[in-house]
Parts: structure tokens; sequence; C-alpha cells
């Protein structure tokens, strides 16, 4: 973690940061190598694919070594910008098979926020009182079928209720007969992969 800056430090940061880029002239170089310099002293070279005036954010893609076609994308503060102009080096061709530049920076705040829900609810279905065996099992059946745990049994659609230690077709109880023969059949053949691939002894 970068330790807090000093007083003094913290002071002439925010006096160079006051010398900002226009978005006028952050706009222009949009598509093109871009050589900017940052409020912190550092200079940033990549290629500039979009500029988003509305939250002054851009959007870079800067080259891991010189020369190589492997990249890594950066969001950029425009009011951390102090100056940026147009390198007249020509934007790298896209690489075959990578992946289309991101769009706009609002398509970047989607994905973060579904990749932050998906890691809520990755936490929330996860039980530390059962073992890896058994969570590969429940993680197997709600993927086609809505599962909540019950202290260590799983509770299948509200209607079958998985028992441990053995989680095995034998194990599931419910009243509604329809539910529990689908429930035995979908775990008999999830169990069935889970071996084939090991995550599940015999």
């Amino acid at each position: 973690r970068r330790p807090p800056y000093s007083n003094k430090a913290r002071s002439s940061l925010l006096r160079r940061a006051k010398v900002m880029a226009t978005p006028q002239q952050i706009k222009a170089c949009e598509g093109k190598v871009m050589l900017a310099k940052m409020a912190t002293g550092e200079d940033i070279k990549g290629v500039l694919h979009v500029f988003d005036a509305s939250s002054h954010t851009l959007i870079v893609s800067v080259a891991t070594e010189a020369g190589s076609a492997m990249k890594h994308w950066s969001l950029v503060r425009g009011e951390h910008v102090t100056s940026i102009q147009a390198h007249p080096e020509e934007p790298p061709p896209p690489v075959e098979g990578e992946d289309a530049p991101v769009a706009t920076v609002d398509t970047v705040k989607k994905r973060e926020k579904r990749a932050i829900e998906k890691a809520a609810d990755d936490a929330r279905n996860t039980n530390p009182k059962v073992t890896n065996q058994v969570q590969n099992i429940y993680n197997a059946l709600r993927k086609t079928m809505p599962c909540e745990w019950n202290d260590t049994d799983i509770i299948v659609m509200g209607l079958v209720t998985i028992h441990g230690p053995d989680y095995t077709p034998e194990s599931c109880e419910g009243s509604d007969e329809g539910s529990l023969s689908r429930v035995r059949k979908v775990l008999d053949g999830e169990r069935k992969k889970l071996m084939v691939s090991g995550e599940l002894l015999a």
C-alpha cells in the first residue's frame, strides 16, 4: 500500500494538479498514441482509446514493454493529467484474437459492478462448515437450480433437502415427488462429473 503523502508533498501535488490539461486537448489525442504528464510526476505513454468527458476519465492501453504487443488497460483520471500531446508514433494494429477495446467508461463500470456482484454472490453461497468436495457439489447444483444452505444441508428449489454427510441421491428428502425425482437425477449426474474431474472422491 502506498504510504500517505506528507503535507509538503500533498501541497506540491495540488499545486501541480491546478495546471490541468483541458478536455479539448485530451479529446484531440483520442485514437492516437499519446504522451501524458501526470500531477504525480509520472509520464504515461499509450494509446488513448476513449475519453469520457462526463466522468473526465481516459481509457488507455499501455504496452507491457517496449515493442511488445502485450498491453494492459488503465483508467486515468483527467484531473491528474497536467499536459497531454499526440505522439507521432502510429497506434499498433490490434492483435488477432484480442478482445475489442473497451467502448466506454460506462462499460467498464458495468463490468466492475458485475464482478463485485458475482464475488458477493459466491461469498453468500460458500459454507465454511463443509468440505471442499461438498462445496463443489453445491456449486454444481446451483448452476441449474436455486440452492441455499441450511446449516450443512443443501436446500434445492425450497422443496428438496440434501442431507450430509453423504450428499447422495439417497440422502435427498422432499414431499414433492416430481421435484425430488428431478433433484436426485441432477445430483447423480453432477456427482459423476465431479468424480471424473477429480473434484469429488468416490
